[in-house]
């Protein structure tokens, strides 16, 4: 008997051996990464506040010579176009009017259809800032020495039909010798009314080349704070905040596509345009 029991129990000792114990040590259980007992949430008895952050306005940079532009139409108008262009540069060339290619049918002539359409009819202003971006940085800088003609015709109140003689002049090339002093001091002489012996003088001496200088430093700090990046024809729509609303001018920007925000003085709201006239005219109707 003694034996038989014995036996037994050996094999007994066996199993458990590969049941763990006839199954009385348990395996332990995985545990969480967080082992503090979860807690419920608390009552809470306070008042939900359901009201939306405050819209965050961006601040954008104008340069701060801005308004000793040319400028057409009246000034303190409750709304401005502001372009900064390249008289060499084929985009602002299109911009202005000249037909250079089909498939930018929608910038062709943005600026004479804003002068017809919002100038002329009392709408709005129009103010042009140029710049010299694809220039060599030579003494014959024809970005630069174009600008400079420009604002010696501005000297007689000539600047926009200067303006208009420079673009109308321009080709899909740049410093080619279109804009050599002489052919500038000829284009001059197509201005109806203007004086060419005191704007050739003006010409030859170069007279407003640290003005055009000052302008393009200005852009290029200001393209770079605004938009992170440069290039012409750029675009401006400026808004004098004490005659509209921001809801209205964030309603006609979005529907548009265009970035807004206000000046640093917050006296204007100011929307970077992009320079197709349709939306532009949107924007326009909306808010002049």
């Amino acid at each position: 008997m003694y034996g038989v029991a014995i036996a037994v129990l050996a094999c007994l000792l066996v199993v458990s051996v590969f049941t763990q114990g006839f199954g009385l040590v348990k395996a332990a259980a995985p545990q969480c990464n967080n082992t503090q007992q979860q807690q419920p949430p608390a009552n809470n008895t306070q008042p939900v506040n359901n009201t939306p952050p405050a819209e965050v306005v961006k601040t954008m940079v104008l340069p701060p010579s801005m308004e000793l532009a040319p400028l057409m139409g009246q000034a303190g108008s409750k709304v401005s176009l502001l372009e900064f262009s390249d008289f060499q540069c084929p985009f602002c060339g299109m911009a202005w009017g000249k037909p250079y290619a089909a498939q930018y049918a929608a910038i062709t002539g943005t600026v004479k259809k804003f002068e017809t359409d919002y100038v002329d009819a009392g709408k709005a202003s129009f103010r042009f800032i140029p710049v010299a971006f694809l220039g060599d940085d030579s003494a014959a800088d024809e970005s630069v020495n174009a600008a400079n003609a420009a604002f010696c015709a501005q000297d007689q109140g000539k600047f926009f039909e200067m303006h208009d003689a420079i673009f109308n002049a321009q080709d899909t090339s740049e410093n080619n010798g279109k804009y050599s002093q002489a052919n500038l001091k000829a284009l001059g002489a197509t201005v109806a009314g203007i004086d060419t012996v005191k704007f050739n003088a003006c010409v030859d001496n170069r007279t407003y080349v640290a003005k055009v200088a000052v302008f393009t430093s200005e852009w290029g700090t200001m393209s770079q704070a605004n938009t992170q990046s440069a290039g012409t024809p750029t675009f401006y729509i400026l808004v004098d905040a004490t005659k509209t609303t921001k809801d209205k001018v964030s309603a006609a920007a979005t529907a548009a596509g265009f970035a807004w925000g206000m000046s640093e003085g917050k006296a204007l709201y100011v929307i970077i345009a992009s320079p197709e006239y349709a939306k532009i005219q949107q924007v326009m109707n909306a808010l002049a």
